[in-house]
C-alpha cells in the first residue's frame, strides 16, 4: 500500500471510531473547565442578587424616612412633639412593656 492510502484508511478509522484519547482527553478537560466557569458565574449572579435585594431595602427604608421628615417639616412645633413622643411609645416602651408581661 502507498502512504496515502494509508493516510486515507487511517482518517476513515478515526471517522468510524471517534476521536483520538488526546482529543477526547482535551474534551474533558475542556468540559470540566467550563463547569467551574458556569459554577463561578452562577455563584456571582446569586451574590449580585443578594446585593440587589440589599440596595433595595435600603431604598425604601431611605424613603420611609424621607417621607417621614417632609410630613414632621409640615408639622407645628407642638404636632412635631407629639409625633415623636408617639414614635419612641410605639419603638421603645411598647415592646419594653410587652417583654415584661
Amino acid at each position: 500500500m502507498s502512504p496515502v492510502s494509508d493516510e486515507s484508511e487511517l482518517d476513515r478509522l478515526r471517522n468510524l471510531v471517534g476521536p483520538s484519547e488526546t482529543a477526547y482527553t482535551e474534551l474533558l478537560a475542556d468540559r470540566d473547565e467550563a463547569q467551574r466557569v458556569a459554577r463561578d458565574a452562577s455563584a456571582e449572579v446569586g451574590e449580585l442578587r443578594g446585593r440587589i435585594v440589599e440596595l433595595n431595602t435600603q431604598v425604601s427604608r431611605a424613603r420611609q424616612d424621607q417621607d417621614v421628615l417632609q410630613r414632621r417639616i409640615k408639622m407645628t412645633a407642638t404636632e412635631r412633639l407629639l409625633d415623636r413622643a408617639q414614635q419612641r411609645w410605639t419603638l421603645s416602651v411598647a415592646p419594653r412593656l410587652k417583654r415584661g408581661q
